[in-house]
């Protein structure tokens, strides 16, 4: 349960607001964007990522670029893979989120629980990559911004992007099916909380209309007339 802050009242409600997509859908690019939005309505709010900027998560983004290979020269499996996420997850709450909710700011995370259950299911079994995520906090609103995976390739090419582990067309093309599955229906037994499916073929500007639309829709509910 979030504790308000002290210096706030007691019906205060930081929200936990997730960004999810695959690679080149514009989560990096929205979320800061959507701090900035959330601070022009005079709250606080963190901006953070998963992988974490913890030991794990940086263990986590060399991985991702291909390094820590086995004597083979193959890539870490899978399973480890979705250990590590789990891990920098259970370490990204403990590190940063919950200390920003219990002080009373609005926490935005590039990625969290959607993107292993879309990511590393793709490489390890679903249900098993499920009950690594049993108990964490759920978020308060997650936004998926949705878009053809040839578009999201077409953007990482135009900016430059080194391919990491997962930006493969055809392993991008089953993550987002698995994204669009879960947002339809909720794996049994797994509480995802509202998410919410956005077009993320527009510009950056609109795109970043639509996702404060949503986030002010649920601070309208919190806040009241």
């Amino acid at each position: 349960m979030t504790r308000p802050h002290p210096s706030r009242g007691v019906d205060a409600h930081p929200l936990f607001i997730v960004l999810e997509g695959i690679d080149g859908s514009g989560t990096t690019t929205q979320l800061d964007l959507l701090a900035q939005h959330l601070r022009g309505r005079g709250r606080q709010a963190l901006a953070t990522r998963e992988p974490s900027e913890g030991p794990v998560g940086r263990l986590l983004r060399e991985a991702l670029l291909g390094q820590h290979r086995d004597p083979r020269g193959q890539p870490i499996d899978g399973r480890a893979m979705a250990l590590l996420f789990a891990a920098d997850r259970r370490d990204h709450l403990a590190r940063e989120i919950e200390p920003a909710l219990w002080a009373g700011t609005d926490v935005v995370s590039d990625r969290y629980l959607l993107s292993s259950l879309a990511y590393q299911a793709v490489e390890a079994d679903r249900v098993w990559v499920q009950t690594l995520a049993e108990g964490v906090r759920v978020p308060d609103l997650t936004l998926l911004l949705d878009l053809p995976t040839e578009v999201a390739a077409e953007r990482r090419r135009r900016a430059g992007r080194v391919d990491e582990r997962y930006d493969a067309d055809a392993t991008l093309t089953r993550v987002a099916e698995n994204y669009r599955r879960l947002v339809a229906v909720s794996p049994p037994g797994m509480e995802l909380g509202p998410v919410t499916l956005l077009d993320a073929t527009g510009t950056v500007a609109s795109v970043a209309r639509a996702i404060a639309a949503e986030v002010d829709r649920v601070l309208e509910r919190q806040e009241g007339p």
